[in-house]
């Protein structure tokens, strides 16, 4: 059941809604496309079962004040296009404004370079600051992904450096390198 506090946003083109088991399929095939998952730590849910899993780790989180996770869909349409989540890199969220949230966001390929996700991540930021009250909003985000880091840079983040063998991916085991960036909300 949606939270009327943090579902739904809704912005010129998108509403951004609570993810449901429903959403099961649109999510594992959004998150197993190759060019999706090409620069995360991870391949995404191995079938739909594991996104209904992911699913449902995600409603929990959000029970325990432990992270929110954002569906992204077109006004009037139901089929996800993507997600936005937010959690605490420690703690919960009533431990704010004392430690930063992590933003994470994905989109199918076929909605890329169009503004969605600049557009799905402001409304979110915009969110924060007026609702959840973060000092610090980060994001880490692999060097070669230039699209990311343009949209962030474009919403105010500033990129701090680089954090060396930062991640290990999880299925090749290989550590990864990530650029830290971090919008501040005075």
């Amino acid at each position: 059941m949606s939270d009327p506090q943090f579902f739904p946003l809704r912005t010129e083109r998108l509403l951004l809604r609570q993810v449901t088991a429903e959403d099961a399929e649109d999510l594992y095939a959004l998150c197993a496309d190759p060019q999706v998952n090409r620069l995360q730590d991870w391949h995404g849910p191995a079938s739909v079962a594991d996104a209904r899993a992911i699913i449902e780790s995600w409603r929990q989180g959000y029970a325990d004040k432990r992270v929110i996770a954002w569906g992204v869909t077109l006004l009037g349409r139901q089929p996800l296009i993507g997600t936005v989540t937010l959690m605490p890199t420690r703690g919960s969220f009533e431990d704010l404004p004392r430690y930063p949230l992590a933003l994470g966001y994905e989109l199918k390929p076929r909605f890329w370079n169009r503004g969605i996700t600049s557009e799905a991540v402001r409304a979110v930021l915009d969110f924060s600051r007026a609702r959840v009250g973060p000092h610090r909003v980060q994001a880490e985000v692999h060097p070669d992904n230039a699209a990311s880091l343009q949209v962030l840079k474009k919403l105010g983040f500033q990129e701090e450096g680089l954090l060396r063998h930062y991640l290990m991916h999880e299925a090749t085991r290989q550590f990864m390198d990530v650029i830290m960036l971090a919008l501040l909300f005075n």
